[in-house]
């Protein structure tokens, strides 16, 4: 019994614990968002002065701004809460209504509209611009020391877990090989945020996320092969199939890592981020396929 208990301990392949960082990544998120609401509708309102100053007419937006500070509350509401989820509808919710907005201006511009009046927007976004652009580096600068401390607590839980799985015996070198991994990316998160480029910061979240499902299916493996000679060894009712399940798992683990290999380099990150959503949805087949063996070892105990 002692070492069946040992063997669903490290069967159990919990997800990292909270992470004590998240807090301060989405009050900094929620920032960056708030410059971009206080930008657009800074630069409704310049654009309807220059409307009344070169008597011409603009649509009335009043009620998209509306729409972008409920969903900047909605924001505010998830950060404090510290909901990852709840601030990702929220984003998403932000974003569609941002996406509405542009298509408003954008028919607008073709209805009725003088070469003044254009020349008067251009000229009064430029402040706007330089404000907003700062505020975004305000912001950059506040989440890069926060991602800083996630990625780090991520790689002390990671540790402690290999630490659990090599106290037993397990082959820890494949997860130990990742964690590295996620070093080298902790260390790249301070140069891409002070450089301001947000498509060379999206690069840091799409390789987090692929060194997250790596992890992942490196302790399935690692626990997979240290739970086969237990098995074999074990009285368990139905240890045929559990056997026969954990070496088609196995095999399918070991696929995944080798199709989603980890890179640095991010040179696309449309082609990253859909090679992600690819390996995820895969991943997420097999960490189901490993809980229910261990239901299954649960039922034949």
């Amino acid at each position: 019994m002692k070492q069946m208990a040992l063997f669903l301990l490290v069967l159990a392949c919990s997800a990292f614990a909270a992470n004590g960082a998240l807090p301060a990544i989405l009050d900094a998120r929620y920032d960056y968002a708030s410059c971009d609401v206080e930008y657009a509708k800074d630069w409704l309102s310049m654009r309807e002065g220059c409307a009344d100053a070169e008597n011409v007419p603009v649509f009335d937006s009043s009620g998209s701004v509306d729409d972008l500070d409920d969903d900047l509350a909605d924001l505010r509401e998830a950060a404090d809460d510290a909901s990852q989820l709840e601030f990702g509808l929220a984003s998403l919710q932000l974003g569609a209504d941002s996406l509405k907005l542009l298509g408003d201006i954008v028919k607008d511009a073709f209805q009725n509209k003088t070469l003044a009046f254009f020349s008067c927007v251009r000229e009064g976004e430029k402040p706007l611009m330089e404000s907003r652009d700062e505020c975004r580096m305000d912001a950059l600068d506040k989440e890069k020391t926060a991602a800083k401390s996630y990625v780090e607590n991520e790689i002390i839980q990671a540790n402690s877990e290999i630490e659990s799985l090599d106290d037993l015996g397990a082959d820890t070198s494949g997860m130990e090989s990742v964690v590295e991994k996620g070093g080298e990316l902790a260390d790249d998160i301070y140069p891409a945020y002070e450089s301001g480029n947000i498509t060379r910061i999206a690069s840091l979240h799409l390789r987090h996320s692929r060194i997250i499902l790596l992890f992942r299916a490196e302790q399935m493996l690692a626990v997979l092969d240290y739970a086969e000679p237990k098995i074999e060894a074990g009285n368990n009712d139905n240890k045929d199939e559990i056997l026969s399940r954990g070496r088609a798992l196995r095999d399918d683990v070991e696929s995944l890592i080798s199709q989603c290999e980890y890179s640095a380099t991010v040179e696309n990150n449309f082609e990253y981020g859909r090679e992600n959503l690819e390996c995820w949805d895969d991943g997420l087949d097999l960490l189901q396929e490993f809980n229910s063996i261990r239901m299954l070892i649960l039922e034949g105990a």
